[in-house]
């Protein structure tokens, strides 16, 4: 029997050097039945014509414009569904995989039933024994959210399948089918929460989220807090779960919000403050 196709989706804006390093690992896959489309989201650079030289047999989709996360993601999709796809994996281009990791995401599905989406273990690619991404935690009352294991070592987070509350875009793997029947990701997000609101829309049609520790891949963020607490990475954030508040929070929930998130805020400042500090 024939494994299910599997489309990975990997999304390009003026990134060829980190792409071209994500494709790379992407040679090696064990998966007999995975396809690489590369969407290029309007580059003005030299992307495609680097990427084509370096990889001329990968499926290469040009976008006209940048269309962002959501819509260039959207368009991949769209690509991969016409294409019969049995499944489609949205993938970060500052991104690396295991040569394995597709085979476990692909079984997810099949071990427990009303599975919607699964996701592997993330870790810093300048840290590859650090966790990044160990599942996600979403919390309605307090506004809150974050990754699970975030810094702890590889070695404590178990080897066994859980359910999670929301998935990163950094990385995850859904049937075509239902990512279509669910209107892909909302072209209302900007930047940041677009992964939320489709976990939470996911959620809500009755299936469930998985973080499947199995599957390993490294993701170029930094580990530093300069890199975390950057002011503008901070403001997209904001922004982001604005409107996942505004989408999902009730009434009664906001006043638990504002404690909790200005609370946050003036944590944030003070690291932002020592970390600008030792680094004078």
């Amino acid at each position: 029997m024939s494994k299910p196709g599997v489309c990975i989706l990997v999304l390009n804006w003026n990134g060829a050097e980190d792409t071209l390093e994500c494709l790379n690992s992407l040679q090696s896959l064990s998966y007999e039945n995975a396809r690489v489309l590369v969407i290029d989201n309007g580059s003005d650079d030299d992307s495609v014509s680097m990427i084509q030289q370096a990889y001329p047999d990968v499926q290469l989709l040009e976008l006209e414009q940048n269309l962002l996360y959501g819509g260039g993601n959207n368009a991949g999709l769209a690509w991969a569904h016409t294409h019969k796809y049995e499944y489609v994996v949205f993938l970060n281009n500052d991104t690396t995989v295991e040569p394995d990791f597709v085979e476990p995401l692909v079984a997810a599905f099949s071990e427990q039933e009303h599975v919607g989406m699964v996701a592997p273990l993330m870790c810093y690619a300048a840290e590859p024994d650090q966790v990044w991404y160990g599942g996600g935690v979403v919390n309605l009352w307090t506004g809150t959210v974050a990754h699970k294991h975030i810094r702890d070592l590889v070695t404590t987070v178990g080897s066994q399948a859980v359910r999670t509350d929301y998935i990163t875009g950094c990385c995850l793997m859904m049937p075509t089918k239902l990512v279509n029947e669910l209107a892909g990701f909302d072209p209302v997000f900007d930047m940041y929460g677009e992964d939320v609101d489709l976990s939470l829309r996911c959620r809500k049609a009755g299936y469930h989220l998985m973080f499947v520790p199995e599957s390993k891949i490294y993701h170029k963020v930094s580990a530093s807090m300069g890199g975390e607490f950057g002011l503008k990475k901070i403001k997209r954030k904001a922004q982001g779960l604005f409107k996942i508040y505004q989408r999902y929070v009730r009434w009664y929930q906001w006043p638990g919000i504002l404690v909790s998130q200005s609370v946050l805020a003036m944590v944030n400042l003070i690291k932002i403050l020592k970390y600008r500090v030792i680094s004078l």
